[in-house]
């Protein structure tokens, strides 16, 4: 192993239900002979970072995990290592900027689900999936962000559902005991239904229309809220069992009163709120998932089950958000999965593309659940879908992302001797009496 280099990893949104998965990368990065130094984004730098107390949480501890919540610590760890690997998050620009300053190659990594990816100006990107290429190019051509030249673009997969195997052993209950925690009948099957942040969500609305009132903004909200009620109804009408998996920005506390949000629930009393930290062994003991607007339909496909898109096509998608891009640059079949071979559906969701499952509107929903073809995954139509928004879901991301880091960022560096130092230094000494100045 010709290296003896120290790589800084810097990590994307605390994630309560897998808050180790980027440890993985980490202990990879060991294997191959680097040594590292593991950062934790504080608030400052990241509003879904970390805070004091979970960095001390043992398995960060054993790492020798850091808290980095401002720039200036950013500028001082960077200074120790000789190359940056980011868990991507929007937020992330100014500190790409300040290590490539200094010399430092940079590159970032995927770690979350949904369909977000920041390039953030990293010099290599590591990306989640075709689906995520062809984003970054429209984003690229449309609005102007920064894009790494192909050969420094790879497909590697997200290690959100990659578990440090001392912790997953005790995230996967069995269905028995799974069903016991929540007062579930063990005879009936499960749905999962995933609802927006109900604070966050209703907030967005003046937001996406700048030129709505206040009546025509709850409106716009009841439409959901009814929905969620029929939905509840409905499933409870189906003989299923019921669990809420409530969106990550109900537990973010700069979005949400999590209380508040758990109290919304619990007017449906069938309906049990699934704590996050029970994510992984809800989705191997989910039959089928539920939502309205909600991306969930990935983690259920990563997972094997199907979804069931309600009422998505009643409720309008702004017009200020690109919610039309993702049906442009999908290259799956529109709709559920459920027509895809048979009578392709024409309804298109405004809200996602296409999908493994079915589509109906509530008051149809406890018939859907009730048939056993809506609730059938075919192989193909699975493995098309993974491929799609996930690359490949086999538990090997977290090595791919090394593999190509090295290849991509580090090995054509190799040589990095006396004039990329020179470099370094003037680069350094440019950055610090900018910072000296006020003009940073």
């Amino acid at each position: 192993m010709p290296w003896s280099k120290k790589i800084l990893i810097f990590g994307g949104r605390y994630a309560t239900e897998n808050p180790y998965r980027e440890l993985l990368v980490k202990k990879k990065l060991e294997e191959k002979g680097f040594t590292t130094l593991f950062a934790l984004p504080g608030f400052r730098l990241n509003k879904a970072g970390y805070h004091e107390k979970q960095r001390n949480e043992a398995p960060f501890q054993r790492e020798n995990a850091v808290l980095i919540d401002n720039e200036q610590d950013f500028y001082t760890a960077v200074r120790q290592c000789d190359a940056v690997l980011f868990s991507t998050w929007r937020s992330y620009l100014p500190l790409t900027q300040m290590a490539r300053s200094l010399g430092r190659p940079t590159a970032n990594f995927c770690a979350t689900n949904g369909i977000d990816y920041w390039s953030h100006g990293v010099d290599c990107c590591l990306i989640r999936s075709p689906y995520t290429h062809r984003m970054l190019i429209h984003e690229h051509e449309n609005s102007g962000h920064t894009l790494p030249p192909e050969n420094r673009i790879a497909l590697v997969g997200s290690v959100q559902y990659e578990y440090l195997d001392s912790v997953a052993a005790h995230l996967v209950p069995t269905k028995e005991a799974f069903y016991r925690r929540y007062n579930l009948d063990l005879s009936r099957p499960l749905a999962i239904l995933f609802p927006k942040g109900i604070q966050s969500f209703r907030d967005k609305i003046p937001k996406w229309f700048k030129h709505w009132d206040a009546r025509q903004a709850d409106v716009y909200n009841q439409r959901f809220l009814t929905s969620y009620e029929t939905i509840c109804q409905q499933v409870k009408q189906a003989r299923f069992n019921l669990l809420i998996k409530m969106h990550p920005s109900a537990y973010a506390g700069y979005l949400c009163d999590a209380a508040k949000e758990y109290a919304y629930w619990q007017q449906y009393p069938w309906a049990k709120v699934l704590a996050p930290e029970d994510t992984l062994a809800m989705l191997h003991h989910a039959d089928v998932g539920l939502g309205i607007t909600s991306f969930s339909a990935l983690d259920l496909a990563y997972f094997g089950k199907p979804f069931i898109y309600v009422d998505s096509g009643r409720i309008e998608p702004p017009d200020t958000l690109s919610f039309a891009t993702i049906n442009q640059i999908s290259r799956i079949p529109p709709g559920p999965s459920s027509h895809w071979h048979t009578n392709p559906s024409q309804f298109i969701n405004p809200w996602f593309p296409g999908w493994v499952g079915s589509y109906c509107q509530s008051e149809q929903l406890a018939q859907v659940l009730n048939d056993p073809a809506s609730l059938t995954v075919r192989s193909e139509d699975l493995a098309t879908f993974i491929a799609e928004f996930w690359y490949k879901n086999d538990g090997l991301a977290s090595e791919r992302i090394v593999d190509e880091f090295i290849a991509r960022c580090l090995e054509p560096q190799h040589s990095w001797q006396l004039p990329r130092r020179l470099y370094r230094s003037y680069r350094e000494l440019s950055y610090r009496l900018r910072t000296l100045m006020g003009r940073r």
